[in-house]
């Protein structure tokens, strides 16, 4: 969906739902390819080039099957870093509807958005 961006190797860092703005935002640690105009040579350790960013999508008006951040228990690795998974499969079904693919909360599942348009924003520091 997005060019030169690997969702399902990236990690989700935490979300939440701007009512403000009617936003439902995901922070991510974005798994870069090389042909993506913010790709670096990736860290020592790393296999690719990983960025902080934001999967936001814009005029929700309703989600399915997404859990609380709160209700969700984190994994943490061994250097203590803390994610919630991967984002899995987003895909445009409809006109106003965006589902993905998740492991959020103890059982996979599909969540659903209804919205009017989903955009990745990529900080452009490294991590």
């Amino acid at each position: 969906m997005f060019d030169g961006v690997d969702l399902e190797d990236s990690w989700v860092l935490g979300w939440h739902f701007n009512s403000g703005q009617n936003q439902l935002v995901f922070d991510l640690e974005v798994s870069l390819r090389q042909e993506h105009k913010y790709y670096d040579t990736p860290l020592s350790g790393e296999y690719t080039c990983y960025k902080y960013g934001c999967l936001i999508f814009d005029d929700v008006t309703n989600i399915h099957n997404l859990l609380p951040m709160d209700a969700v228990k984190p994994t943490v690795d061994p250097e203590g870093s803390v994610d919630y998974g991967n984002i899995e499969g987003l895909r445009h079904v409809s006109d106003d509807i965006y589902k993905f693919g998740s492991d959020f909360g103890e059982h996979f599942r599909e969540v659903s958005v209804k919205c009017g348009a989903v955009r990745l924003e990529i900080k452009i520091s490294a991590l």
